[in-house]
């Protein structure tokens, strides 16, 4: 019987995942779910499935995925690349209004201010 190993996937997540599954001799299957894309019908999300005998195998490498997966990538400087870009602690009003709902970094390196 099939059980769902992993949900609301990517295509691109679905197929490295199913990858690294292969890789590691456990067979799953990749099938679309969620609300339909249009014109075509499939849906907008992926979700993995595999065998139940095979869960304790697997848990592994869907532990490492999930963790890679939630975790939060580092502000790179979109001028010079450098990840030493730090939230700036204080802003006009201006600022403030111009970046609502968003985050505003300043680049260490260069100087570069920009949002998320």
């Amino acid at each position: 019987m099939l059980v769902p190993a992993a949900n609301y996937l990517t295509y691109a997540e679905a197929v490295g995942l199913y990858n690294q599954l292969l890789d590691a001799e456990i067979v799953s299957l990749v099938k679309t779910c969620g609300p339909p894309s249009l014109p075509f019908g499939d849906g907008l999300y992926y979700q993995l499935l595999i065998e139940a005998d095979e869960t304790v195998a697997a848990q592994e490498i869907l532990a490492e995925f999930e963790r890679k997966r939630t975790e939060p990538l580092p502000q790179r400087c979109p001028r010079c690349g450098s990840p030493d870009a730090w939230p700036v602690p204080r802003t006009s009003w201006l600022k403030r209004l111009f970046y609502a709902g968003t985050t505003l970094y300043q680049c260490r390196n260069c100087g570069e201010e920009f949002s998320e």
